[in-house]
């Protein structure tokens, strides 16, 4: 595995994922929304049909903060299956242009190591966060690829995903903060209907509005998605390969 160094700039590189993006915006904001749906709504749903039944106490949060177990389960079951459909959806858009939002489902297939990759960098993560914050976000920056890395050759295991990425993003980390640094503004702005919307309702109606006001925040994640896919493909030398095919084609 070679050391490739990202050279294009935030700007450059948002470029790109716009254009790859040209024409169809609203396809992969549908797989990104489906995303939502799965990752956020369906706990939202799971704690309003069954009661919190764990409870945090003051000691902790200054307040009482009830937890429902099956949400809470849930959550830390599936992140790493649907991370890894939604990652699986992305580079197969970049590569064929083919958008079927069915495909973060494919996280299913495998399971068992898109749980261990997403728990194993979540510990490590963690662990660097203990430290401090900084060791934390440059543990977290190192261990980004693992996820891009299962997608791409599911044969390989837990350990060679995140000794992969750390490899990968030797001389590149600075480039991955400040690119999804800068799209900070953007996402500020597609959260800005929630955060001015003054609703003060519960249940079914409360996450029905949160879907219909966040539907600007599906556009901004497709947009953040598909460039660090693109910063993905860059950095394992594959839209390199693809620009030397084609000049030789030439």
């Amino acid at each position: 595995m070679q050391n490739i160094i990202v050279r294009e700039t935030s700007y450059e590189l948002r470029s790109i994922g716009r254009n790859a993006l040209s024409g169809s915006w609203g396809k992969v904001a549908a797989a990104c929304f489906l995303y939502y749906v799965m990752m956020f709504t369906v706990p939202d749903i799971l704690s309003m049909i069954i009661p919190a039944s764990m409870y945090l106490g003051r000691e902790l949060f200054g307040t009482e903060l009830a937890i429902s177990y099956v949400a809470y389960l849930y959550s830390a079951v599936m992140t790493g299956v649907f991370q890894l459909g939604l990652i699986i959806f992305i580079l197969t858009f970049l590569r064929t242009r083919k958008a079927n939002s069915a495909v973060i489902f494919n996280g299913f297939e495998f399971f068992a190591k898109a749980f261990c990759v997403s728990f194993m960098c979540a510990v490590f993560t963690a662990l660097w966060a203990m430290l401090f914050i900084i060791p934390g976000i440059i543990a977290f920056i190192r261990y980004s690829q693992a996820i891009y890395i299962l997608a791409d050759d599911p044969r390989k295991g837990v350990f060679q995903c995140i000794n992969e990425s750390k490899f990968l993003m030797t001389g590149n980390k600075s480039k991955y903060f400040c690119l999804n640094l800068s799209f900070i503004g953007w996402i500020i702005l597609a959260n800005l209907p929630i955060v001015l919307f003054p609703f003060a309702v519960h249940g079914w109606l409360a996450i029905a509005l949160d879907l219909v006001l966040s539907i600007p925040y599906f556009f901004v994640m497709a947009y953040t998605q598909v460039t660090n896919g693109i910063f993905y493909e860059l950095v394992t030398g594959h839209l390199v390969a693809k620009r030397v095919e084609q000049t030789a084609d030439n």
